[in-house]
């Protein structure tokens, strides 16, 4: 994580640096990615650049943490969903909140795609990033809706939850490649507005939806083997 001496720069300055970092690590693999450029783009001397940082690694990991702390941000900043609303209904404001941060902070966005999804760079970073926050949430959600009848018994918590947190980290992008969405659209028409986006939204939800409360009776008659 950032030195103190980063934390002690002016705000122009320190937010310039984070730019400048989170559009080569958006631009390039990890392995290609530049300190030197980022430093000369930034104007900074680059040994300035180990007394803000201890390494690569550690501008990376910070820009991950950024990313995350940012898409937490979003989320808070949806409307809430009613409060009488169904667990569904919870889980499309979460999926929503993706697209939303997608939209908002794309370099972030590529940056986390990569680390979690796309090139993972340190697996041991993303198991531990996923340990302490969605992976369990993610589980938990599950079981609490298993308890209150909102899923179906037999469905299993890791798997459900392995296939909304794989859902959280990807929809996102998959939502802006294929609408062909940017922010300058976002602000003109916005994502709740949207008929076509919310379209796409409603039948990931009824995919999901459909799957997860489908009648135990139904699932073992669609297996049973003549």
């Amino acid at each position: 994580m950032p030195k103190k001496t980063f934390q002690n720069l002016p705000d122009f300055k320190r937010d310039r640096i984070i730019s400048v970092a989170a559009a080569e690590f958006a631009a390039n693999p990890y392995e290609v990615a530049s300190i030197s450029n980022i430093v000369r783009q930034a104007g900074i001397a680059k040994g300035s650049f180990y007394q803000y940082f201890e390494d690569k690694k550690d501008l990376y990991c910070f820009l991950i943490e950024l990313g995350i702390a940012e898409k937490q941000n979003l989320m808070k900043e949806l409307p809430v969903s009613d409060p009488s609303s169904d667990l569904f209904g919870y889980i499309r404001w979460l999926f929503q909140s993706a697209v939303n941060f997608e939209l908002q902070h794309p370099l972030l966005a590529q940056i986390t795609y990569r680390a979690f999804v796309e090139e993972v760079p340190f697996p041991e970073m993303r198991e531990e990033l996923q340990r302490r926050g969605t992976t369990q949430f993610f589980k938990q959600l599950v079981s609490q809706g298993i308890l209150h009848g909102d899923i179906a018994p037999w469905v299993d918590p890791d798997l459900a939850a392995f296939l909304m947190e794989a859902i959280y980290y990807q929809f996102g992008k998959y939502f802006t490649d294929r609408l062909g969405l940017s922010k300058p659209e976002l602000t003109e028409n916005s994502l709740l507005g949207d008929e076509e986006a919310q379209q796409l939204i409603s039948n990931l939800m009824d995919l999901f939806q459909a799957g997860m409360q489908r009648d135990p009776e139904q699932r073992k008659t669609y297996y049973r083997k003549d």
